[in-house]
């Protein structure tokens, strides 16, 4: 089939490349106009008890209260940093908009895209254990604060000195990492600014301004800020050190002009098979993004592994961004149950990953052992660099992690392997048929047993911008010679399967996704700017008949750094050889509520298609209902951006209800144990109610479920 001819009304260009047909860039956006507040007090602190809801810390050794005695003018939330040995955080305090008991059920979230800067007032404690200077560098603190070990080194200070170009990655230095909390991003993100301390705050109340970078992502429906200290694990310390600092009058300030309307950006052809995005912001580019084994028993290669049964981990890549940085990586993780980021929170990993590009790649095998919350196999010191064998294994500082051998490729695509022959001896293989053998000493083998239990995971992590909001691609992965191996072509499914994988664990599990064959052959990757709150996409065939062109809803949109990308099917195109693509800014006007059942139908007079599905309280058992509450305009479009809170309520009284759920783009979905479990058979129905706006019709009723015994 011959690709279509895609036009788009943002740039005033013309591309060609894509298959044999042009792309013509051209026009200008359609938009409502809007008002922006000039200023918004997320939180002045001016009582205990109007605010109660917007003071607190997320997790770590700190901890924020309401102080009134302090303040500019009196009551300021009072943040207390404490540097101990029970936590790699010390503080983690936010000031939020306090309308709600925390900041992620928050009933009047905050659109940080609609202001130009945030903006507080700051006083140091120049009664803390530590200077303001301490406080925003740890390798000026002095030998006696930093709890001297054997040998007479400070752990502490002796890795503040030598960290480097890493140092302010790691949290050395930059004294405060500025976040949002409780929107799409989750409970903390992303980052607005890492960013010292102002000496000024030493001598009393000093004025911040952080400017607000309007086309980040993530940063609309969110309920306030993170003030974020951490220090890597090896800096705890036997005795803590404390330092405290005061907030007071956290407001968000703008213009009444309306932000730029999203700019879209060539389309691009999506690949077929597993794609994993590094799709989040904030310290985005060390996120993991990945799948994970929904199996973790009978997945190791100890106590299996011979010459004649080997143990073999596969996977397949292809595609890969054109970034030398990015990793694709496999983890081998024996842990209890599955973790985030097992190369740093796992007591035991070991990691298989590649990086290279076009022409030149290479596969790496690196492992730890006994080293909770820690990644010292990426050290590259002693004695990580060290022969195995070369320390005695028991001793601490005497276990060899590290990396232990690598294969090279003409390139990063295809078929890269794990071989294992006993429980220390490992081979990998590289597409071309290179390999490369080494040992795994025997004391070191026996941590990756079954007995701790055995996750896989299969990922991509971007490490710099240029492997942003680009997919490393998977199309098989597979382990042989053990009691559950298992494998999966992720090129004939139409999503992924979740009886082998899930993506809950991924740093943004929206960008994880398997593109079916379908879309990668005839649908397009359609990407546009921020902000673009309440704008969604529409495509047509005639720049003069707008009122003909429709809005594509199969394919799923995902926030990414910088951008919303969408993927719009092939189906969803008009006929013919040629499309136009449009952003339009819809206006929320009512809710919608759906049943299993029943689909969002734009256009059509109930919108919505299909009955409720009837229930049977016998099946039903303990498995909710899933309800779906759309954010919709006068026509029944979904409309992007909407972040309002939903609460439901029903018609059976005696139904056990989730609790409020603030939207996503528009949607809320009421799912697995948030559902709705009835409880009365009958003809039921669900009402669903906007607890944040009250400028649109927030209260709607579902169609009736029929349920029976």
């Amino acid at each position: 089939m011959k690709p279509k001819s895609i036009l788009h009304r943002w740039l005033s260009a013309a591309l060609t490349g894509l298959g044999t047909s042009a792309i013509l860039l051209a026009g200008s956006s359609r938009c409502q106009a809007q008002d922006i507040p000039v200023t918004n007090i997320i939180n002045a602190f001016d009582s205990a008890g109007a605010y109660g809801g917007g003071i607190g810390t997320e997790w770590g050794t700190g901890s924020a209260a309401w102080d009134g005695q302090d303040g500019n003018p009196a009551g300021a939330e009072l943040i207390t940093v404490v540097w101990g040995p029970a936590s790699d955080t010390p503080i983690t305090a936010y000031a939020c908009n306090g309308d709600g008991p925390n900041p992620w059920y928050n009933p009047n979230p905050i659109s940080f895209s609609h202001y130009q800067t945030l903006e507080f007032d700051i006083k140091y404690d120049n009664t803390s254990d530590i200077t303001i200077d301490q406080f925003n560098n740890v390798a000026t603190w002095p030998f006696s604060l930093t709890n001297s070990v054997s040998g007479g080194q400070s752990v502490f200070q002796s890795w503040a000195t030598t960290g480097g170009a890493a140092l302010a990655a790691d949290g050395a230095i930059g004294g405060l990492e500025i976040n949002l909390c409780g929107g799409p991003a989750g409970q903390m993100g992303p980052v607005i600014i890492n960013t010292n301390m102002p000496y000024a705050a030493s001598n009393g109340w000093t004025h911040v301004i952080i400017p607000i970078n309007q086309s980040q992502a993530n940063i609309d429906g969110v309920s306030g800020i993170v003030f974020h200290r951490w220090c890597k694990d090896t800096w705890t310390l036997q005795t803590n050190v404390t330092a405290r600092f005061w907030i007071d009058n956290v407001v968000l300030k703008g213009t009444t002009a309306a932000p730029p309307p999203p700019t879209l950006t060539t389309p691009t052809r999506p690949v077929q098979g597993l794609n994993i995005f590094a799709s989040t912001m904030g310290n985005s580019y060390y996120d993991r993004q990945e799948v994970v084994s929904v199996t973790n028993t009978d997945l190791s290669w100890v106590g299996r592994a011979t010459s004649a049964n080997p143990v073999t981990y596969s996977f397949t890549i292809v595609g890969y961004p054109n970034s030398v940085n990015c990793e694709a990586y496999m983890f081998l993780t024996p842990n209890a149950t599955a973790i985030s980021s097992p190369d740093w929170n796992a007591t035991n990993n070991v990691i298989a990953y590649i990086q290279g590009d076009a022409t030149n790649a290479t596969m790496r095998f690196q492992y730890k052992v006994n080293e909770a919350n820690q990644q010292m196999m990426y050290s590259g010191t002693d004695p990580y660099t060290n022969a195995p064998g070369s320390w005695d294994g028991v001793s601490a500082g005497h276990l060899e992690s590290g990396n232990l051998g690598s294969v090279t490729n003409a390139g990063v695509l295809g078929t890269w392997k794990v071989q294992f022959t006993s429980d220390t001896n490992i081979t990998l293989i590289a597409p071309n048929g290179n390999t490369s053998s080494f040992v795994m000493p025997a004391y070191n083998a026996g941590n990756f047993a079954d007995s701790q239990n055995f996750t896989i995971y299969l990922g991509m992590q971007a490490n710099q911008a240029d492997g942003m909001n680009k997919p490393v691609v998977y199309s098989a992965f597979s382990v042989t010679g053990v009691p559950n191996a298992f494998s999966d072509n992720f090129m004939t499914g139409l999503s992924l399967n979740t009886n082998i994988w899930n993506k809950n664990l991924a740093g943004g599990p929206a960008g994880v996704l398997v593109i079916p064959s379908e879309a990668a052959a005839s649908g397009w990757w359609v990407s546009h700017g921020l902000p673009d709150s309440g704008f969604s996409l529409q495509t047509g065939s005639s720049l003069t008949n707008l009122l003909s062109w429709t809005s594509p809803t199969i394919g799923p949109i995902i926030p990414m750094a910088g951008v919303t990308r969408q993927l719009v099917h092939g189906s969803e195109l008009p006929a013919g050889s040629t499309a136009f693509f449009n952003m339009i800014q819809r206006t929320y006007t009512q809710l919608q509520v759906l049943l299993p059942g029943q689909t969002n139908a734009p256009g059509t007079v109930l919108g919505y298609t299909g009955t409720p599905t009837p229930i049977s309280l016998a099946t039903q058992g303990l498995n909710p209902t899933t309800v779906t509450v759309n954010a919709c305009d006068a026509s029944w479009h979904i409309i992007n951006g909407v972040s309002d809170t939903i609460h439901l309520t029903s018609s059976d009284t005696s139904a056990y209800l989730p609790p409020n759920m603030a939207m996503v783009n528009g949607v809320a979905s009421f799912t697995g144990a948030n559902g709705v479990l009835f409880q009365s058979t009958g003809s039921i129905t669900v009402t669903a109610a906007d607890v944040t706006s009250a400028t649109v019709t927030n209260t709607a009723t579902s169609a009736a479920v029929t349920i029976g015994n």
